[in-house]
């Protein structure tokens, strides 16, 4: 497993975000970029840690500083044009990314406190770091996306990359087809009922005078806004689920909601303020935690259905009729031919276990807030092999769109360079 300060320096390079230890480098810029500066301890903090996951010699180090620094200045140059350009994010889409960031930190690292620790910095700090470097990465991407997003490529320029570099391109890599039957358990009432009691026992706290956000730090279980009190910060119409959103414009600021009941679990609002078709609500979200009780009957639902399968009724004709995946049901639950890298992680390890023809037993998958039991069927399995231009087209299609968009990018940062004011100070 990656250290946590390798993981942090592949997410934060580019920006100002890095590791503590930096502050005991006689620090200097040594680049300027528009309004942006780039000092020498994030170019050595960043080429140490590029070294050390990379495993570079320490040779090397001042080669690698030259590449990474001309890196940051490309990535900085495209943050003046994103700014230049007017683009922006929201605050909701720049809250999202920042839970799922934290969410991957926590899962990987067990706890905030240790990557807050790894980095020398307090949680509150960390998040408010994190959320301006996430502003800047999401406004880049979106300068990138409406640069590229007219790129296309024909079936000519196709063969001729295929042609030109056929002897340099990269194995196609093992790929499977497979299908699954997908179930979501459904929730054991008493333990709906209890959650149900929690919020509105939470709730008469509020409106006896109870403090929101020490509530909201105590029981809600979003991590990505518990600690600042629930805070969502603001947020314009048709960004929140249908059911928050709709009890959230019906209130008026100070007003304390109903229990609001989403598909993440149940609420508690208040709005703090609100102008025009923008709002700055607070929530405490307590989540419906479903119990292995209440997971039985779908592990034996779907065991019932893969007997089925082996006394010989159809693994598809059960899929469509019994899956609750809506988007591969109505194919008979094919995923379709992926590479196995691609498959998610707990089906790519039921199908590393699998021979063509198997069908699993009931396996847990988890998704983004939730998580179900699928049986997998895996029907064939294709072992890496040179490309081909007929057979892996597709592969070939992507190929030649990447060296193109890399052909456009080189453009577009000439372009800026030209544009734009920057100054190296080294």
């Amino acid at each position: 497993m990656r250290s946590t300060l390798v993981f942090l320096f592949i997410f934060f390079v580019g920006f100002g975000l890095y590791p503590a230890q930096s502050q005991d480098i006689a620090d200097r810029i040594i680049a300027v970029v528009d309004d942006e500066i780039i000092l020498q301890s994030e170019l050595v903090n960043q080429a140490q840690m590029y070294a050390m996951q990379n495993r570079i010699d320490e040779r090397q180090i001042p080669m690698l500083k030259e590449q990474l620094l001309e890196s940051m200045i490309n990535k900085r140059l495209l943050l003046a044009k994103a700014i230049r350009d007017s683009i922006v994010v929201s605050d909701a889409e720049v809250q999202q990314e920042l839970e799922g960031q934290l969410r991957q930190f926590e899962q990987t690292y067990g706890s905030l406190d240790r990557v807050a620790e790894q980095l020398g910095m307090s949680i509150p700090r960390l998040r408010r770091e994190m959320r301006d470097d996430i502003r800047k990465e999401l406004l880049v991407q979106r300068l990138q996306n409406q640069k590229m997003q007219t790129i296309n490529v024909s079936p000519r320029e196709v063969r001729n990359f295929y042609e030109e570099y056929r002897n340099e391109l990269p194995p196609v890599p093992e790929q499977v087809e497979v299908a699954h039957i997908f179930m979501i358990p459904e929730e054991d009432e008493n333990v709906r009922a209890n959650a149900f009691a929690r919020a509105e026992q939470i709730r008469d706290s509020v409106l006896s005078g109870g403090d929101f956000e020490a509530l909201a730090r105590e029981h809600s279980v979003d991590t990505g806004t518990a600690e600042r009190g629930g805070e969502l910060g603001w947020v314009r119409r048709g960004l929140f689920v249908p059911e928050f959103e709709e009890a959230v414009f019906s209130m008026s600021p100070g007003e304390v909601s109903d229990i609001v009941e989403t598909q993440f679990g149940l609420h508690i609002i208040k709005l703090e303020e609100r102008r025009g078709d923008s709002v700055r609500p607070r929530h405490i979200l307590i989540r419906i935690e479903r119990s292995e009780e209440s997971d039985r009957p779908t592990i034996e639902k779907l065991q019932e259905l893969r007997q089925r399968v082996m006394n010989g009724e159809s693994f598809e004709e059960l899929a469509m009729e019994y899956s609750q995946d809506a988007d591969t049901a109505p194919f008979g639950g094919t995923l379709g031919n992926v590479p196995l890298e691609q498959l998610e992680p707990d089906i790519r390890r039921v199908v590393g276990e699998l021979q063509e023809g198997q069908i699993s037993e009931p396996s847990r998958i988890n998704l983004d807030d939730d998580y179900g039991y699928s049986i997998i069927k895996l029907i064939t399995r294709i072992p890496e092999s040179e490309i081909e231009f007929n057979r892996d087209y597709h592969f070939l299609e992507r190929f030649t769109m990447q060296y193109k968009m890399e052909i456009e990018f080189e453009k577009m940062i000439e372009e800026l360079r030209e544009e734009i004011y920057w100054e190296k100070k080294l």
